[in-house]
């Protein structure tokens, strides 16, 4: 054990000093295994804490997706953060490369749905799409369309990605 002084301003004796004596200890192997652990056990809560703050998923941010079919099949899928601002992008979007549009977009907001696109001749020249959660599903959507509307020979024109508007 060894002595140290140490100074201290006391105050209350006018701002004097203070000389006081205190026993300085060397810290024992215990003594610096338990803090070294505690360090490490918090700094591992920091960490883990952390950690699961960061892996929970972000508040997803609202998209919607739509595509608005023509007759050449040159449609692209269109997003918006509303449906009918993803509706009207869509309409825009078909206007620039078409002339046959169908003017009546489809819209989801399910990003791993996809659309079907189907084109009919009889009566008339018309086109639509459907979003489902897959190929079959879109495809029954838009024919059960067509049939409602007395449209007939109708087929595929393609599927398309409501994530990333890519052919199918």
């Amino acid at each position: 054990m060894r002595l140290q002084l140490a100074a201290l301003l006391d105050r209350r004796a006018g701002d004097k000093l203070v000389w006081v004596e205190k026993a300085a200890q060397r810290p024992t192997r215990r003594s610096l295994l338990r803090k070294t652990w505690g360090c490490r056990i918090w700094l591992l809560l920091v960490l883990a804490a952390g950690m699961s703050a960061w892996s929970q998923p972000a508040p997803a941010q609202q998209r919607w997706a739509a595509i608005d079919p023509n007759s050449e099949g040159s449609s692209t899928v269109a997003w918006g953060p509303t449906e009918d601002e993803a509706r009207q992008r869509a309409v825009e979007a078909c206007k620039r490369v078409s002339k046959t549009c169908a003017n009546g977009p489809a819209s989801t907001q399910d990003m791993k749905e996809v659309f079907a696109v189907m084109c009919c001749t009889q009566p008339r020249v018309g086109c639509a799409a459907s979003a489902a959660g897959n190929r079959r599903d879109a495809l029954k959507n838009v024919q059960e369309m067509f049939a409602e509307a007395g449209y007939r020979e109708c087929s595929v024109r393609h599927y398309m990605s409501a994530a990333t508007g890519r052919k199918q």
